[in-house]
């Protein structure tokens, strides 16, 4: 796949440019934001400030006392026309394994949604790999996908005011871990002892980074409570 043909740029301040893909979930679109990304901070290095990807886009902030509009379109189509790729570029990035308690407020609720039973849910859950696309909405989480087809349904009707610290969730195609207690709207299928982010010399690290393969493990009680898992949490909704 050639992502030159399919890429859109443009300017949407004088120091901020945006690349836009085709707005899916794609393990093949994202491998393409990352190659850009990577390619930038090598060829352009301080002259880019940040740059923010999401599933099918990459916001780049610049420095435009250093470089002009014309040299960063430039490297941008040099950089996407240079790149092929297909879905088994992905096969190389390191795997992340989450373990979870599934013993979710909505689990019983998502298997009778779906018609399939919990066992059926928790395999469904643990046996895919999922591709970490974007962090936003709190530090530490991240949006995965995707979801098999047969764990895939709306957002709860009504979302929660407090959904726990650790909490493993899911909603249309993507399934995530909720960082801190927060509100939310996803169904809560698990909870992870593990956490979400750490904090060195006063740097955000996020424990899952974007581009990773992520599975999920299922662990029992005793294990969830010997990884420091909090049943206190677990039991509050």
């Amino acid at each position: 796949m050639n992502t030159a043909e399919q890429v859109e740029i443009s300017a949407i301040a004088e120091d901020a440019v945006l690349v836009e893909w085709q707005e899916t979930i794609s393990p093949t679109i994202q491998q393409a934001i990352h190659q850009l990304k990577t390619a930038l901070n090598a060829s352009l290095s301080y002259k880019v400030i940040e740059m923010v990807s999401s599933y099918s886009s990459l916001l780049i902030y610049y420095r435009f006392d250093l470089l002009t509009y014309s040299q960063l379109l430039e490297t941008i189509i040099e950089h996407t026309a240079n790149s092929t790729l297909s879905r088994d570029d992905t096969s190389n990035m390191p795997e992340l394994n989450i373990p979870v308690y599934y013993h979710g407020a909505d689990l019983n609720d998502v298997a009778s949604q779906l018609s399939l039973s919990v066992k059926d849910v928790i395999e469904h859950h643990s046996a895919n790999t999922y591709i970490a696309y974007a962090h936003g909405f709190t530090p530490g989480f991240c949006y995965l996908a995707s979801l098999v087809k047969q764990l895939q349904l709306p957002r709860r009707a009504t979302p929660r005011t407090n959904v726990p610290k650790g909490a493993v969730a899911i909603a249309g195609q993507q399934t995530a871990v909720y960082p801190n207690t927060s509100p939310g709207g996803w169904h809560i299928i698990g909870y992870t002892p593990m956490a979400m982010y750490t904090t060195q010399k006063q740097l955000f690290v996020p424990t899952i980074n974007l581009g990773q393969v992520v599975r999920f493990t299922a662990i029992s009680k005793e294990k969830f409570i010997a990884l420091g898992g909090s049943l206190d949490e677990v039991d509050c909704l």
